[in-house]
């Protein structure tokens, strides 16, 4: 996807109808959606290559060249004549400092037949050296339940994780996958419950339902201010881990999934224990809705984030 921003001005009320005239002085494109999670990644100083479809439009030859000036692998990101690339575009009010209007222009069709068929070669033959896979689903049409497939047995047959952020309520999609990342809504979608007053307990039992139908490694739940919840097989059993936030203020929520997702893939990747990456991503989400748009955190920003919590710990 691609992020535009529209900046401008404010400054009278259209005459055709009771709506603010933004005048637009300067216009501002980043990566949105998976593109994001791979900038994330490459901040992080991970190789990462792309698998994914852009429309044949000025909106895909600029995510193309945004993710190549990025360093990212984009031969496996393909074109398909009939779709429309997804950009986002957002009008800014200089004078309020806000959105003030959102446009969305995309296609959401499912990939099919010689597409469908190109991703899943693209997937089973990815470099023999990627040492995690992660999918960023957002019901674009992209992330079928074939190429899905196709990805979570390219992941076995190597040995190394699948990490999914889901968004479709259909849990038998995402079946093979090691790790599910879903958001509290995401979850509530995927694990029908009734309706308990108790907000622990709901969590508790949708998330081993979810672990145990799908025979999951895992489970991290993001849960917005409430931090995240992991949920992990260990040798007594499934075991919760609840991470408190990190957020010291909330600016901006658009892309902390992504970074969120990133900063974990990039940790499991590296070889940390899920613990360790979970409280990475967390303090990653932290850093980022403290900023405007789907801006990236860099590992400077983490290491002075960890200072000031062992310097908060080590005082009396």
């Amino acid at each position: 996807m691609l992020d535009e921003y529209l900046w401008g001005h404010i400054e009278r009320i259209s005459p055709e109808a009771p709506v603010p005239i933004l005048s637009v002085t300067r216009r501002t494109s980043t990566l949105g959606g998976a593109g994001n999670v791979a900038e994330n990644l490459r901040h992080w100083g991970a190789k990462v290559a792309v698998i994914g479809v852009v429309g044949e439009d000025e909106t895909g030859r600029q995510l193309h060249d945004l993710l190549q000036a990025h360093g990212v692998n984009t031969k496996g990101v393909l074109t398909e004549p009939l779709r429309k690339t997804t950009r986002k575009s957002r009008l800014m009010s200089l004078e309020h400092g806000q959105q003030v209007f959102r446009l969305d222009e995309e296609s959401t069709f499912p990939v099919k037949g010689e597409i469908e068929n190109v991703l899943i070669d693209a997937i089973r033959t990815m470099d023999r050296n990627i040492q995690a896979i992660v999918c960023s689903d957002y019901l674009k049409g992209v992330l079928s339940e074939k190429v899905l497939a196709a990805v979570f047995e390219a992941a076995r047959a190597r040995g190394i994780r699948s990490i999914v952020a889901p968004k479709d309520s259909n849990a038998e999609k995402y079946r093979g996958a090691n790790i599910l990342m879903p958001n509290s809504t995401e979850l509530r979608q995927l694990t029908p419950q009734r309706a308990n007053a108790n907000e622990e307990t709901w969590l508790d039992n949708s998330a081993r339902s979810l672990v145990e139908a799908l025979s999951l490694e895992a489970l991290l739940v993001t849960r917005g201010s409430e931090g995240m919840s992991l949920f992990e097989h260990s040798a007594s059993g499934l075991r919760r881990v609840d991470i408190p936030t990190m957020a010291r203020s909330v600016y901006d929520v658009t892309g902390a999934g992504d970074t969120a997702i990133a900063t974990f893939g990039a940790a499991v990747a590296s070889g940390a224990d899920l613990g360790t990456a979970a409280q990475l991503a967390n303090l990653s989400a932290g850093i980022k809705v403290g900023k405007r748009g789907t801006a990236c955190v860099d590992l400077d920003e983490i290491r002075s984030s960890l200072n000031e919590v062992r310097a908060s710990h080590d005082s009396p």
